[in-house]
């Protein structure tokens, strides 16, 4: 098995949902039910990177790993790499897994499929897209689209992710899903690189890998599920599980 670390990064500071981790989702917080899924896929060691008293408060009242980091980190890559530096030394992790704190109810197999891509020879960086289904999602610039071509069995490498609907005159659309996992040195030198000027056009950090020549692959999975940035979206989680 492929020794691995799945980091969760979570903070208080949203701008369109503060206080996102805590919230109550059919009583338990967001940031629990994330924890337990991943917990729940046995895909490897999980941590919660907070940077919060409050949230560290609950934390340690649920018995959930985690490790501090500093508040004024860039990104949440840049707190996942804070956080495996902070635990790297105990154990020899060959991947290491973004993993976002707004995904209260993400299938946990989602995990494993991911970790799967580290065994492709000469793996640098992988993620996961789903087929939109939901033709609102195609023009919607809160759902990221994903430019790809085959690589090898049924995995693809990305060509370029976007807001805007791509690519253009598509018959098939496929929407991001926020998850990544990186080998150690990817992410090292992934953290070290400066914004690139397609990132800050698309406000997508992923864009920094493919403009620095780093492979980014991909699997494909059924279904996305609901990521939580606004009021509107966790109204529309709630409606989606009554």
């Amino acid at each position: 098995m492929i020794k691995t670390l799945i980091i969760i990064p979570a903070r208080m500071g949203s701008s369109r949902l503060p206080g996102k981790p805590l919230l109550n989702i059919k009583g338990k917080s967001m940031i629990e039910r994330v924890w337990r899924n991943a917990i729940k896929s046995k895909a490897g060691d999980v941590y919660v990177a907070c940077c919060d008293k409050e949230l560290e408060a609950v934390l340690i009242k649920k018995n959930i790993k985690y490790i501090y980091t500093p508040k004024n980190l860039k990104s949440g890559t840049d707190r996942v790499y804070h956080a495996y530096s902070k635990v790297r030394k105990k154990n020899n992790y060959e991947l290491v897994i973004n993993l976002q704190g707004d995904l209260p109810y993400f299938n946990s197999l989602y995990l494993k499929k991911l970790q799967t891509l580290s065994k492709i020879k000469n793996f640098q960086m992988g993620t996961l897209v789903s087929p939109i289904v939901n033709e609102k999602k195609i023009t919607d610039k809160n759902k990221v689209k994903v430019v790809m071509k085959d690589y090898k069995n049924q995995v693809y490498k990305a060509i370029y992710f976007s807001r805007s609907p791509i690519p253009f005159g598509s018959n098939k659309y496929y929407e991001h899903i926020g998850i990544y996992a990186y080998t150690p040195k990817t992410l090292k030198s992934f953290i070290s690189l400066g914004q690139s000027k397609l990132e800050k056009f698309e406000s997508l950090e992923q864009l920094r890998a493919i403009e620095n020549g780093i492979d980014i692959l991909i699997n494909s999975v059924a279904k996305a599920p609901v990521s939580i940035d606004t009021k509107k979206d966790l109204k529309k989680l709630f409606e989606t599980q009554e």
